[in-house]
């Protein structure tokens, strides 16, 4: 108050002014920083939000072709095993084997070289979850949550390794279809071919519907209705197909609705 007293009035006034004008910038400043902050975090939540729901349909996808996958084991096992006796019987005439492995009859077109191993598509697509990852969009999830789907996605990769070791050992069988000289050399490749595809089968079981399921729920994915939905549209869409499959194949089950066994 002393040294106020010293200033004019003029001057106490120019300080009170400027002394506002700060106050005003100050506040402007924090005010503008505030707003910014509130907004990154609102564009950070909705970046995550979308993220979540894309990786959320990516898991959903995986999940589909894992359930098409135990649907059809029985099928994979018998031609497994029709495989493998057939190829340790005697004799280089190997007699060909074109009837497909799941289907008795459809109206689809047939393939100019028939699968001897018939499998579904098993697109087990990642790129939500690259970008996601790429985009620094997961950022503010919660860790116990990003490891769950880490986990999930440990999952997918393991079920993209096997998927790829399953196809190339097919494509490897592919002359099997026809009859050819089956000779000692290439009597062990197609053995081999045979053994690679069931170390892939037994991968596909061990990663079961219900368990991913079950990381899906614990995630806050309840996707009950979604896969009844798919589980109708896909036979509405078999059936416009005219596939008629072989006993070997299950019915589609839901693993929403099931509870998970537990491993022994």
């Amino acid at each position: 108050m002393l040294l106020m007293r010293r200033f004019t009035d003029d001057q106490r006034k120019s300080l009170r002014h400027w002394g506002m004008e700060f106050l005003v910038v100050v506040a402007s400043v924090l005010l503008a920083l505030w707003l910014q902050g509130w907004w990154e975090r609102r564009q950070a939540s909705s970046d995550l939000r979308a993220a979540e729901e894309a990786i959320r349909d990516e898991i959903g996808a995986a999940l589909r072709e894992v359930m098409w996958r135990k649907a059809i084991s029985q099928c994979h096992i018998d031609r497994q095993e029709l495989l493998k006796s057939m190829l340790l019987q005697t004799g280089e005439n190997w007699p060909g084997l074109q009837e497909n492995a799941l289907a008795i009859r459809s109206n689809v077109p047939p393939s100019v070289i028939p699968s001897i191993y018939t499998r579904p598509g098993d697109a087990y697509a990642t790129d939500a979850w690259t970008s996601a990852l790429a985009t620094g969009a997961l950022a503010p999830m919660p860790r116990e949550r990003f490891r769950d789907l880490v986990g999930i996605y440990n999952q997918i990769e393991a079920l993209k390794r096997a998927r790829d070791e399953e196809s190339d050992a097919v494509a490897k069988m592919a002359s099997l279809a026809f009859p050819i000289s089956l000779t000692p050399e290439l009597r062990a490749q197609m053995l081999e071919s045979v053994y690679r595809v069931d170390r892939s089968r037994f991968l596909f079981a061990i990663i079961r519907p219900t368990d991913l399921a079950n990381a899906m729920r614990k995630l806050g994915w309840d996707d009950t209705e979604r896969i009844d939905r798919w589980i109708r549209e896909d036979a509405a869409e078999i059936r416009s197909d005219g596939f008629v499959f072989r006993p070997c194949v299950a019915t589609v089950e839901n693993p929403f609705r099931q509870r998970a066994k537990p491993t022994n």
